[in-house]
């Protein structure tokens, strides 16, 4: 019977002490075993490793987990059914991939760039701060978690996360993603498993398109029937909407269409800097150094009246990016590459935006601090920072620190209270304050740039338990429908929806 154990180990664990372990909290003589997962527990003065083991035993060891065994997808033989997937991150990456399993006829359709074209665009906006909208580092194959940090960090439950993971090591990414606590590719990596998953998917028959973007569905009566891009009109049994949280004239063209979309809850805020070093020596302490460990994280809360202020998509050994997809925008995010080697950590700190239900009014928020954060930072994609004493004590001067910015695009030192809107800046001190008291230091030797805006989707397009929207044929899923956050939760949403319009087609519900 297969099961699940879970024991504390030293940081120089091996074979014997994991042996040791389980005979000391489970009672068992383990002859054999496989670590599933390993997190680090810091909270006490001595640093442990927390593993999870699967083990077998013919009877049910009392406190153990119940082991599930590995999702599959079916696989199924040819149809004649046909779908057009709109996006090709992480959702439509995977819808596309179990629905082409399944026997569907798939075709994707990408607004952006390939990722070695993306790369290219990237680098040339940062050299000449002239943007192509359609291809950043928000837009493009793989979607906008291939170019932040390759994050594979979830809180779901559900068993199928494990299989999104088997999937991007099947196609190169490092095998650690598939036991560590808080497993991350790297951009570096990710764009090579994306390319890997797509040159997979095209050998399978999966047709995706390029520089495609969908300007308006093709409506039959009530229903859909097709998407219509700039090269022409295209026509299936399904429509999948797997757009990411920054297609925002995506959004607005549904709402002109009839799709019925709402406004929903999000969070803004910027990035703050610190030296590595420092976030090591406040997670490690003595251990600062030692071979098992990587580089420390942080994740905080805060509350200032009856807003959240929090930590969020924290990148060790990374820099700060432009993530501007408009023109005349300015936003920025963070990234890492595997090895997270660089000097400064990065994370944003957002305040959470609640009740406006209306999606337009919802777009036009984030858009607008964009907007002034723009013209603030000097019209030329340039970010506006300030050091964090500074921000804290609204003042114009720069205090002196060791921490530089890191973002390739520069910065403009400046007051950054203006691009939010009143009292909102407090709010984010206030939290600042609240989260140096739960790790001393945090304000002192940084640098804030400003802002970030894309943490999830301003709204959520409303479907049904079959992931169907109020528009028969046309199904949504991902980040951009409003259902998701991060790589591993949209790649989830995807397989879902594969699978609910395999249970309305196929299997005949």
């Amino acid at each position: 019977m297969k099961q699940t154990i879970n024991v504390n180990v030293s940081l120089d664990y091996d074979d014997s002490e994991i042996k040791r372990a389980a005979k000391k909290d489970y009672n068992l003589k383990l002859e054999s075993y496989e670590i599933i997962e390993r997190s680090l527990d810091a909270r006490r003065s001595i640093l442990k490793f927390n593993l999870k083991l699967l083990v077998d035993f013919d009877f049910e060891i009392k406190g153990s987990g119940k082991y599930r065994e590995k999702y599959k997808p079916k696989e199924l033989p040819k149809n004649k059914l046909k779908v057009g997937i709109v996006g090709f991150g992480p959702a439509g990456i995977y819808a596309a991939h179990v629905l082409n399993l399944a026997g569907f006829n798939v075709d994707v359709y990408e607004r952006g760039s390939d990722v070695d074209k993306r790369k290219e665009d990237v680098f040339k906006f940062i050299e000449s701060r002239v943007l192509n909208p359609e291809s950043n580092i928000s837009f493009g194959e793989g979607g906008a978690g291939t170019f932040s940090d390759g994050k594979l960090t979830s809180r779901s439950k559900d068993d199928r996360k494990e299989y999104v993971k088997d999937t991007l090591y099947s196609f190169g990414a490092p095998e650690d993603i598939k036991i560590m606590h808080k497993p991350h590719i790297g951009t570096d990596i990710m764009t090579e498993v994306i390319k890997n998953f797509r040159n997979d998917l095209i050998k399978r028959g999966v047709n995706i398109y390029f520089n495609s973007k969908a300007k308006r569905l093709i409506f039959e009566g009530e229903k859909v029937v097709g998407i219509e891009t700039e090269t022409g009109k295209y026509y299936y049994d399904i429509v999948v909407l797997a757009i990411g949280n920054a297609a925002r004239d995506t959004f607005v063209n549904l709402i002109d269409e009839g799709v019925h979309l709402e406004g929903k809850s999000f969070s803004v805020g910027f990035r703050i800097e610190h030296s590595q070093l420092f976030v090591d020596k406040a997670q490690f302490r003595n251990y600062v150094g030692h071979k098992r460990l990587l580089h420390g994280e942080y994740s905080l809360t805060a509350k200032s009246g009856d807003n959240g202020v929090y930590s969020f998509c924290m990148c060790p050994g990374g820099i700060v990016v432009p993530s501007a997809s408009e023109e005349f925008h300015l936003s920025v995010n963070g990234m890492s590459f595997h090895d997270r080697g660089l000097p400064n950590a990065n994370s944003a700190i957002v305040r959470t935006v609640n009740g406006i239900d209306d999606p337009i009014k919802a777009i036009e928020y984030q858009r607008e601090i964009e907007r002034k954060a723009f013209i603030l930072g000097g019209e030329d994609y340039t970010a506006p920072a300030i050091h964090v004493r500074d921000f804290l004590n609204n003042s114009e001067a720069k205090t002196l620190i060791n921490v530089r910015p890191s973002i390739k695009t520069g910065v403009r030192y400046t007051k950054i209270d203006e691009i939010f809107e009143k009292g909102f800046a407090d709010d984010l001190r206030e939290g600042l304050i609240q989260m140096d008291k739960k790790m001393s230091g945090f304000i002192d030797d940084a640098i804030i740039t400003a802002p970030e805006t894309k943490t999830s989707s301003p709204v959520r397009i409303k479907r049904d338990e079959y992931f169907n929207t109020n528009i028969s044929n046309l199904f949504a899923c991902g980040e951009g429908a409003g259902y998701a956050g991060g790589i591993v939760s949209a790649a989830l949403d995807g397989l879902k929806c594969a699978e609910k319009i395999m249970e309305v087609t196929i299997d005949g519900i």
